[in-house]
């Protein structure tokens, strides 16, 4: 009998995990459900294994997800549509998904049942859109839709990265110097020095003081920040730690507005792919909240959503519960005027990621020279610790 892992909430809004034994996926659901356990992710253990091995690119994904679109907005049937994407895919993974997806709809399975069983490449967005676009018959628009938010996404990730990458890297290089300075060159010349009947100044002192530890210790200081570094992933993963990461995010000056300003793009951007692929406006939304880290923001959500329910617009329920921008509503606001809504959240996303990416690109701008300068002072500071007892040794000489 499969194997089926799950992750979910149960009825007090934890978050669990499992395994479970069932025949089907549909068991497996109704068995989990019986527990009172709101599902967020499943998937079977045996198909999960057979291809996460390897693991698919977010990009040839993407583009397959497009190609797919295309051949049935041409006029080809879905097995048509996948047999010619498994045509045309060199030997991979990918290749191996698309022949397990196109085996399951030939057994009877719908391709949103089928798609299911790989939720690292169809999420709970794009399976929402696809069982939508199937009931419709729009399936090959709804594929299309969901092809432009995965490129946009990763274009979007894709950006932010670039523009993270120079200070990383110029942080980890810094500090693997740092370690070198003190560890091989800083005892090196120092020890002469202790060895001298001299008084030494402050600077060289600290000096020694700090390359001796260092040197002693390196095996235990590096240990520590290991351990450091797992805790503190551990417990940031967590949802306390969720909540506190988000309530550090907001303190921070600057940094606390691109966070913000990123989940709001993060939302209004899935929203409004759901709503475009046909997906009923509340089911659109408790999706859509998924994508958001900020716990507050997520209860603003579910007020708003409360709000809808009760006969409110969706721009009056954000305006009454949420703390998005004044703009982002004015926009929503103007969409459900004209009836183009889904476009109008879309455009909120590609604005405030346009954003998010100038205000971070600013901030790399002023991080890097503040970088420059730390390492200016640190190795300012060895050298001054250094030359100091040298230009005493030779007025002692003179």
């Amino acid at each position: 009998m499969p194997v089926f892992s799950y992750e979910g909430f149960d009825q007090k809004g934890r978050r669990v995990s499992g395994k479970i034994d069932a025949e089907n996926d549909a068991a497996a659901r109704i068995i989990i459900k019986s527990k009172g356990i709101f599902i967020k992710r499943i998937f079977s253990l045996e198909s999960h294994s057979r291809f996460g091995r390897q693991k698919i690119r977010k990009d040839e994904f993407a583009l397959s997800v497009r190609e797919l679109a295309t051949l049935l907005n041409s006029g080809l049937t879905l097995d048509e549509s996948i047999s010619g994407i498994i045509g045309q895919t060199g030997q991979g993974n990918l290749k191996d998904v698309y022949s397990d997806i196109q085996k399951q709809i030939r057994e009877g399975k719908s391709f949103s049942k089928a798609a299911s069983q790989y939720p690292d490449l169809f999420s709970d967005i794009s399976l929402s859109m696809i069982r939508s676009g199937e009931a419709s018959g729009t399936l090959g628009l709804v594929l299309e839709h969901i092809a432009t938010f995965m490129e946009e996404s990763i274009r979007f990730r894709s950006r932010i990265s670039s523009i993270m990458t120079y200070p990383v890297m110029m942080a980890v290089v810094g500090f693997l110097v740092l370690i070198f300075i003190f560890t091989f060159v800083t005892p090196t010349i120092t020890r002469i020095f202790s060895e001298i009947s001299l008084k030494l100044p402050f600077p060289t002192l600290v000096l020694i003081k700090v390359s001796s530890f260092i040197k002693q210790y390196i095996i235990a200081i590096l240990i520590l920040t290991g351990i450091v570094i797992y805790l503190a992933t551990r417990y940031f993963s967590s949802e306390k730690g969720r909540a506190r990461i988000s309530t550090i995010r907001k303190k921070i000056p600057y940094l606390g507005e691109i966070f913000f300003k990123s989940e709001i793009a993060n939302f209004t951007g899935t929203l409004g792919i759901l709503l475009q692929g046909g997906v009923e406006i509340l089911t659109s939304f408790s999706i859509a909240r998924e994508v958001l880290s900020s716990p507050d923001l997520k209860q603003q959500i579910d007020k708003a959503k409360d709000l809808i329910s009760h006969g409110h617009s969706v721009s009056s329920a954000l305006r009454r519960t949420t703390t998005f921008p004044y703009t982002a509503i004015q926009l929503i606001s103007a969409g459900e005027r004209s009836g183009t809504m889904s476009k109008m959240l879309m455009r909120v996303s590609s604005n405030f990621r346009e954003e998010v990416s100038r205000r971070a690109t600013r901030f790399v701008t002023i991080l890097e020279p503040i970088m420059i300068l730390f390492m200016a002072v640190v190795v300012g500071f060895v050298v001054i610790g250094i030359m100091l007892p040298i230009f005493q040794i030779s007025q002692s000489i003179r």
